[in-house]
C-alpha cells in the first residue's frame, strides 16, 4: 500500500468505527426507555399473572390452538362455551429482550488460542447447537473473516508483536467488538467473539467493554494442544484464498503462528493470589479434551455449553475424518402403500437394500484403504483373532507382518444405531460385529444400540393413514400443517419441534464419540439430524428429502460440513412412499 492511499483507508475504518459508535449509543437510549416501560408493565403482569380463569376464558384461550385437543364435559354447567372446555398447557410467558419479566440470561462466549488449534470449529458448532436446539439468538462474530472482508491477506511480518502490527490488528478485532456488543444490546441473547486473545491484557480489554453493557455473563474458551496441528494446511488454505501473495500457504502459516506462541498466556495461568484470570468464569479444552477444567461455570445454560464443547473439542483434529452415515431403512410395507407411522416390516426390496448396507458398512464404514491416511491419534486395529474367520480376514496362522498390512485394508471403530422400530432393527441386523484390538483394548465392531430417540415422528391420531386419508378426514389438520410443519404438532401426536428435543442428548452423544457413527432411522428424524450438520434452518428442515436405498455421507470440518449421497440399489427405484412432497 503506497502512502497516498494509506490515509484514505485509515479514513474508511474509521468511518465505519463511528457508525458503530452511533448505533451502539442509539441502542443504549433505546433499552433504557424499554426498561422504564418494562417496569410499569411489570406490575400489571404481577397482578394479573396469578389470577384464575373461568372456562369461558379458557375456550376463548383454546379455541385457536393449532392442532387439536381433549375435551371434557363438565355435566354440572348447563351453559355451552363452559360445558366443554379444552385443557391445554397452562400459558407460559416466554421471556424475551426487554418483555414483562425482564432480560433473560445474557451471555458471551470469548475463544482463547493460538491459530489452527481449532477455536473457529467449536465456536461455529457450538453456535449451530445454540440456534438448532434452544432456538436461542446466537451469533458467531469471526475478527478473521472481518480481516479478510476488509484489507484481504495480511502477510505473515504484520502478524508480530511490536506497536504497529498490534495497532493494524487492533482495528478490525474492534470493529468486529463493537458489532457483537450492538448484537447483544438489540436482540442477541448468545455472541461468540473468536480471536487469538493470546495475551492477558487483551483478554482483560475485552471482558471490561463487554461488561459495561450490563449483566452479561462472560465465559471465555480456551484450546491448548501441545501436538502438531493437523488441520494446518485447511487454515493455511482458507486464510489465503485468492491471494497470490505466497507460494506456500502452510509455510507463511506456521511462520505466523510462531509470533502468538512468544507471547501466548494460558488463562489463569499466575498465581491464584496474583493473577485475576481466576476470578473469570472459563472453560479449557487440552489436547483435545484430554483434560478439562471448568471454573465458575453456573447456571443451566453455561452448563449446556460446557457439555457440548467438551464433547465436541476432540472432533476437528483427525486426518481420517469421522464421519456420520445416514440411512433410512429399507423399504417397508407402509412405505410401499404410502401409510405413515406404524411398525411394520421390511418388503423384499428393502431386505435386499439390508443386504446392500451390511456389505457397505463393512468395506466402506469399519475399512481404511491402503494408502489412506489413519487417525493420527487412533491407531491402527486389527481383528482378534477369535473374530478372523467371521470377518472374512486372513487365516490365524498367518501372521500380519508388514507387507501384509501395507497390501490389506484396516479395520478402525465404528458405531451403529438404530431405532426400537421393526424396520430400522430388521436393515441393521446383517451387519456383523467383530472384536477389534484398539489400543491393545477390544472393541466390538458396530455393535448396535437401541434409541428410542431415535423412534419417527409419532402422526397420533392419524398413525397408520395415507396423506390423501388424512385430507379427508382432518382437512383442517392438513392445512395447519402445511401452513407450519416445523412446529405443528399431529393430534395426540408429536410435532417436529418434539423431535428436536427428544434429539438433543442424542447430538451431545455423537459429538462425544471419536469414531464414525451409522445411523440407521426414519426420515423425519434423520432430516433432524442432517439439518443440523449441513447448516440448514430449523424452519426448513422438516422438508429436506432422504431418499430410501440411500446412505447420507456427512463428514463435518473446521470450515463446514461436507455430504455425499450414496446410492446403494443403484438398479431399483422405490415406488413413491408418499412422503416425498409432505
Amino acid at each position: 500500500m503506497d502512502s497516498k492511499a494509506k490515509p484514505f483507508v485509515l479514513s474508511v475504518a474509521t468511518a465505519a468505527s463511528i457508525s458503530l459508535s452511533v448505533a451502539f449509543a442509539i441502542a443504549v437510549i433505546k433499552r433504557s426507555k424499554q426498561s422504564q416501560k418494562d417496569a410499569e408493565t411489570s406490575k400489571l403482569a404481577e397482578s394479573a399473572v396469578n389470577a384464575p380463569f373461568s372456562a369461558t376464558e379458557w375456550y376463548a384461550m383454546t379455541r385457536n390452538r393449532n392442532s387439536s385437543t381433549a375435551i371434557y364435559k363438565d355435566g354440572g354447567n348447563e351453559d355451552d362455551a363452559s360445558a366443554y372446555v379444552n385443557i391445554p398447557q397452562q400459558p407460559v410467558m416466554h421471556p424475551t429482550m426487554g418483555g414483562i419479566v425482564g432480560r433473560p440470561e445474557t451471555i458471551c462466549l470469548i475463544m482463547v488460542g493460538l491459530p489452527g488449534r481449532g477455536k473457529t470449529a467449536i465456536a461455529a458448532r457450538t453456535a449451530r447447537y445454540l440456534n438448532f436446539f434452544h432456538g436461542l439468538e446466537c451469533e458467531l462474530f469471526n475478527v478473521g473473516n472481518r480481516r479478510r472482508s476488509k484489507a484481504g491477506y495480511l502477510a505473515e511480518e504484520d502478524y508480530g508483536f511490536d506497536q504497529e502490527s498490534i495497532k493494524k490488528r487492533k482495528l478490525y478485532s474492534d470493529m468486529t467488538l463493537n458489532e457483537l456488543k450492538l448484537f447483544l444490546l438489540q436482540s442477541g441473547r448468545i455472541a461468540i467473539f473468536d480471536a487469538s486473545n493470546v495475551t492477558s491484557q487483551r483478554r482483560l480489554e475485552v471482558y471490561s467493554e463487554i461488561k459495561k453493557l450490563g449483566k452479561v455473563d462472560v465465559i471465555f474458551v480456551e484450546v491448548i494442544s501441545s501436538e502438531t496441528m493437523v488441520n494446518e494446511l485447511e487454515m493455511a488454505e482458507e486464510d489465503v484464498a485468492g491471494s497470490a501473495a505466497i507460494d506456500s500457504a502452510s509455510v507463511d502459516y506456521e511462520k505466523r503462528v510462531g509470533h502468538y506462541e512468544k507471547v501466548y498466556e494460558p488463562i489463569a495461568s499466575g498465581p491464584r493470589d496474583e493473577d485475576h484470570e481466576h476470578s473469570f468464569s472459563y472453560i479449557k479444552c487440552i489436547d483435545r479434551g484430554k483434560q478439562i477444567i471448568l471454573n465458575k461455570i453456573d447456571g443451566y445454560m453455561p452448563g449446556r455449553i460446557a457439555q457440548f464443547i467438551t464433547n465436541c473439542c476432540h472432533c476437528h483434529w483427525t486426518t481420517h475424518k469421522k464421519s456420520l452415515y445416514l440411512s433410512r431403512h429399507g423399504q417397508s410395507h407402509y412405505n410401499a402403500s404410502g401409510r405413515i407411522g406404524g411398525d411394520s416390516d421390511l418388503t423384499p426390496m428393502g431386505e435386499r437394500y439390508a443386504l446392500a448396507l451390511r456389505d457397505y458398512s463393512e468395506e466402506v464404514i469399519c475399512t481404511v484403504l491402503p494408502g489412506e491416511e489413519e487417525d493420527s491419534h487412533s491407531p491402527p486395529s486389527k481383528l482378534d483373532t477369535g473374530d478372523q474367520a467371521s470377518a472374512g480376514s486372513s487365516s490365524p496362522s498367518s501372521p500380519a507382518g508388514p507387507s501384509s498390512s501395507s497390501s490389506s485394508p484396516a479395520h478402525v471403530p465404528a458405531r451403529l444405531w438404530t431405532s426400537t422400530l421393526k424396520r430400522t432393527r430388521h436393515t441393521a441386523r446383517h451387519i456383523r460385529s467383530p472384536t477389534v484390538v484398539v489400543g491393545g483394548y477390544p472393541w466390538i465392531q458396530m455393535k448396535p444400540r437401541v434409541w428410542s430417540n431415535l423412534d419417527e415422528i409419532y402422526a397420533g391420531a392419524c398413525d397408520g393413514m395415507t396423506y390423501e386419508e388424512i385430507k379427508e378426514r382432518f382437512p383442517k389438520e392438513t392445512k395447519l400443517r402445511k401452513a407450519d410443519k416445523l412446529s405443528y404438532r399431529y393430534p395426540r401426536g408429536e410435532s417436529y419441534l418434539d423431535v428436536i428435543q427428544r434429539l438433543e442428548p442424542l447430538v451431545q452423544e455423537i459429538e462425544r464419540h471419536r469414531e464414525s457413527l451409522l445411523i440407521v432411522g426414519h426420515q423425519g428424524v434423520l432430516r433432524m439430524i442432517y439439518a443440523f450438520y449441513a447448516g440448514i434452518a430449523r424452519e426448513d428442515a422438516p422438508h429436506q428429502e432422504l431418499k430410501l436405498n440411500h446412505v447420507t455421507v456427512l463428514t463435518p470440518h473446521a470450515y463446514g460440513c461436507g455430504c455425499e449421497l450414496v446410492n446403494l440399489l443403484e438398479k431399483e427405484t422405490p415406488a413413491d412412499d408418499g412422503q416425498k412432497h409432505h
